[in-house]
């Protein structure tokens, strides 16, 4: 899932720190303050600051709702098509995938890109290459092998693609296979 808003600590004084000086700066040349005056013309660094925390959180909002928008896709795809595989497990070592089938045979990643002549600017990862081969396949049940015991972003948004299908392990005999195998201490 994308990482939520938070307001950057320095930012957050600095909204405080603009203010105050501007005030404190207003007040040791005049004895009155008309409000609204020194709001629009004392303020536009604060004001500046309000926009641009503001453009944050809309693009945020926005990048977040196509997000999910993707995802609710993608479950409406899996949900509408028949599986090819009965159970695929998903070994996740160092942020990098590799899929086996329940006789433990690596299932080939599918890194066909539609002729990607046209997209040589795009690069793929090898979860994206994962990903593909998941829609391809879509397994009944998905076992997800965390071998570092970290679940990041990927793994989250295939549990939101996968739902219930989805079941995550960190201690079992293909993860000590996989640990050993690349040295992972648990």
């Amino acid at each position: 899932m994308i990482e939520t808003l938070s307001l950057d600590p320095i930012l957050y004084r600095n909204k405080y720190l603009c203010v105050y000086s501007a005030i404190e700066k207003y007040l040791q040349e005049n004895n009155i303050i008309i409000l609204s005056g020194f709001i629009n013309f004392r303020l536009k660094s604060y004001m500046k600051l309000l926009d641009e925390t503001i453009d944050l959180c809309v693009n945020t909002f926005l990048i977040e709702r196509e997000y999910f928008e993707f995802i609710n896709m993608l479950r409406m795809y899996i949900n509408s098509k028949d599986s090819s595989i009965e159970h695929v497990h998903l070994v996740y070592v160092n942020s990098d995938s590799l899929l086996i089938d329940n006789d433990k045979n690596i299932i080939p990643l599918d890194k066909n890109v539609f002729n990607a002549k046209y997209l040589s600017d795009i690069s793929f990862s090898n979860n994206d290459f994962c990903l593909n081969t998941l829609l391809t396949l879509i397994p009944l049940r998905l076992t997800i092998h965390l071998i570092n015991s970290f679940e990041d972003e990927f793994i989250n948004t295939l549990k939101l693609i996968f739902e219930d299908r989805v079941s995550i392990c960190t201690d079992c005999d293909i993860c000590h296979v996989y640990s050993v195998t690349h040295n992972v201490k648990s």
